[in-house]
């Protein structure tokens, strides 16, 4: 029956644990609201912004129905609150880890999580200055001949949109292979064993992912994929080699 109805004391303790994941889940709500209305007043800015890889490719938007102005204002606000609130959204999961943690893993992870925030700035900002332009570019022109470009402002941020955040959560993959190396998940032989079949793997997703069907967009997508798992690999030989120093310094005090 103990093993049924664990003490109230362990009990008590699991419901902690879950009110604080709760409070740390408002946080991070609360957190993202405010950057919403922050940020509200500055959509006109973010929307010209957010046009600049169409620059010279369209002539303007349009806007097809009365509200799509106002959705599509609201829609590019929800999204710079997003990218803006990401790491305020790692801090709030690090600040849930951290009372559980070892002092020294609590920097590992600190560490990790700082370099996530980096990873996912560089895979917008590749985005944003490459890849959009390039498939914009692939994009229009394919039309010419065939019809005049008349594009919904709607239609441009929401293309955008999956864009930026596909860009930014592709370029997560080195943290990720970085983070279950170091759980002891995965290691770097076994990554570089499967090295032919991750090749294959980026070049079918980014055939899927891409928008366009020609072969300059397919290599946009899938070179910068093959290349961010080969930094995983890196990684994971970094951590494995960090890890067999650590053990080793451990083995030689405790025979002190």
């Amino acid at each position: 029956m103990s093993e049924l109805y664990p003490p109230e004391s362990l009990r008590m303790g699991f419901v902690g644990h879950l009110e604080e994941l709760r409070r740390r889940i408002l946080l991070s709500l609360a957190g993202y609201v405010l950057v919403c209305c922050v940020l509200f007043g500055y959509g006109r800015v973010l929307l010209r912004w957010l046009e600049l890889p169409a620059h010279g490719l369209l002539p303007e938007l349009v806007f097809l129905s009365p509200t799509e102005a106002f959705s599509a204002y609201v829609q590019v606000v929800l999204l710079a609150a997003l990218i803006f609130s990401f790491p305020f959204f790692l801090y709030q999961l690090w600040a849930f880890l951290a009372p559980a943690l070892s002092a020294s893993l609590r920097r590992v992870i600190l560490a990790w999580l700082l370099f996530a925030v980096v990873c996912f700035a560089g895979g917008l900002a590749f985005t944003f200055l490459i890849l959009l332009p390039a498939a914009l570019n692939f994009l229009l022109n394919f039309g010419v001949g065939i019809a005049r470009p008349v594009i919904s402002l709607s239609k441009y941020v929401s293309f955008v949109s999956v864009f930026l955040l596909m860009g930014g959560m592709v370029f997560e993959i080195p943290v990720l292979v970085g983070m279950l190396t170091e759980a002891g998940v995965i290691d770097s032989q076994r990554l570089r064993a499967g090295r032919r079949y991750a090749i294959l793997f980026n070049i079918t997703a980014a055939a899927i992912l891409t928008p366009t069907q020609d072969v300059v967009n397919l290599l946009l997508f899938s070179a910068p994929m093959i290349v961010l798992y080969e930094i995983g690999i890196l990684l994971a030989m970094w951590v494995e080699r960090r890890r067999a120093q650590r053990n080793l310094r451990e083995g030689v005090a405790d025979d002190k």
